[in-house]
């Protein structure tokens, strides 16, 4: 072996995106003796995002870079799941304690708690805020990186882990299309007595959903409605907008609604998802959202992310910078099945939910209550009990 390979402690690391996938890849290989560069385009992290699920996929890898305590202490556990229909009848409850004893527990968890956790694993001075990159150009032995603020590097590998709109991505792969699912969501917080603490509640209604997620002494609500895309949402008009489509459903959705006192402080974002036929080109290769985004409506997209972060952790421990391609394809074997099975999944539930007809939204209702708790619990199993 030439000085020329280098590998572990030497191996050349960029992670474009300091997000839940960027974090939890850097802090994975930093325990494992790799010292990664990390850019992220945001100033700073601060209260950004509201409340994630956090399923066994990404927890567990949570234990694996000792933050899972840490996790406890910010999160609250997924217990209880309530589906209302568009009166507020309660379709059915499940108990998700049954899942937690088998696979481990599911969190509801507030996205800068988990953020926060993830940036303890990286060594200070790690992350460059405020940077992203501007130009990737690959050759034999490397890719040289050009960076927002001027500055350039070399690496035997670029990780773009920079979201559904990422930069790596249009650097490297070109144009990219996003699938559109025909909906629209807003996320807020509502006053937390609205629902028990390990509890969740969602709403279905024709064509819209509104669900109630707590965390530590927070309560988010998400609405999601069918629109067409690329329908204007414009601030001053969002309060109306979200009252006239949601008008006729009841129970606790007009409450819930009164709880909206500031739309510009509002989340708000049409749904795409993004499949990809190849997420690494050379020595780049994509992670999280930036290569397999998957729809809010399924709740996993975190926690896939890590997962995803975990499996490249690995390959990369078991390779040197000459076979870098060749461990990113077997990054790549270990993750397609999985993620599109995942992606899939997430589509159909989408649709489900989601359904606009009126009629055939009540007979959703209908299976819904017919829908056992061991269908649920089979329904997740094969996303707990994969092997990565």
């Amino acid at each position: 072996m030439t000085t020329d390979v280098r590998y572990g402690t030497d191996m050349r690391v960029l992670v474009v995106g300091g997000g839940i996938a960027g974090l939890t890849l850097a802090g994975l290989l930093e325990g494992r003796g790799f010292s990664p560069d990390v850019v992220e385009k945001s100033e700073n992290y601060g209260g950004l995002g509201y409340t994630l699920s956090l399923w066994p996929a990404g927890s567990n890898v949570l234990k694996g870079l000792g933050k899972y305590d840490e996790l406890l202490g910010d999160a609250d556990q997924f217990e209880e799941y309530h589906v209302f229909n568009h009166n507020g009848e309660q379709l059915h409850e499940y108990d998700m304690g049954s899942l937690a004893d088998e696979y481990g527990e599911t969190f509801l968890v507030w996205r800068p708690n988990l953020i926060d956790v993830l940036q303890t694993t990286v060594s200070e001075g790690t992350i460059r805020m405020g940077t992203t990159v501007t130009d990737v150009a690959q050759h034999a032995d490397g890719v040289d990186v050009t960076f927002t603020d001027g500055t350039t590097g070399t690496y035997d590998l670029v990780v773009g882990a920079d979201g559904i709109h990422s930069t790596v991505r249009e650097l490297v792969f070109g144009d990219v299309e996003l699938t559109y699912h025909d909906m629209t969501g807003w996320a807020f917080w509502v006053d937390p007595s609205m629902a028990t603490t390990g509890e969740v509640q969602e709403h279905w209604g024709a064509g819209r959903f509104v669900g109630l997620y707590p965390t530590e002494d927070k309560l988010a609500c998400f609405l999601a409605a069918t629109a067409p895309e690329g329908t204007p949402d414009p601030v001053d008009e969002r309060i109306e907008r979200i009252r006239t489509t949601f008008d006729d459903m009841s129970g606790l959705v007009p409450d819930i609604l009164d709880e909206i006192d500031d739309p510009a402080t509002m989340w708000h974002d049409d749904f795409y998802d993004l499949h990809m036929d190849e997420w690494t080109k050379g020595r780049v290769v994509l992670i999280g959202d930036a290569g397999h985004a998957i729809l809010p409506t399924a709740g996993v997209g975190a926690s896939m992310a890590m997962e995803s972060a975990a499996v490249l952790a690995d390959e990369l421990t078991r390779t040197d910078s000459k076979f870098i391609e060749q461990a990113l394809s077997h990054y790549v074997s270990r993750r397609r099945d999985r993620v599109d099975t995942v992606q899939k999944k997430s589509r159909r539930l989408g649709s489900f939910v989601m359904v606009e007809n009126y009629l055939l939204a009540g007979i959703r209702d209908q299976g819904v209550k017919f829908y056992s708790q061991e269908r649920m619990e089979e329904y997740f199993q094969e996303f707990l009990s994969s092997e990565i």
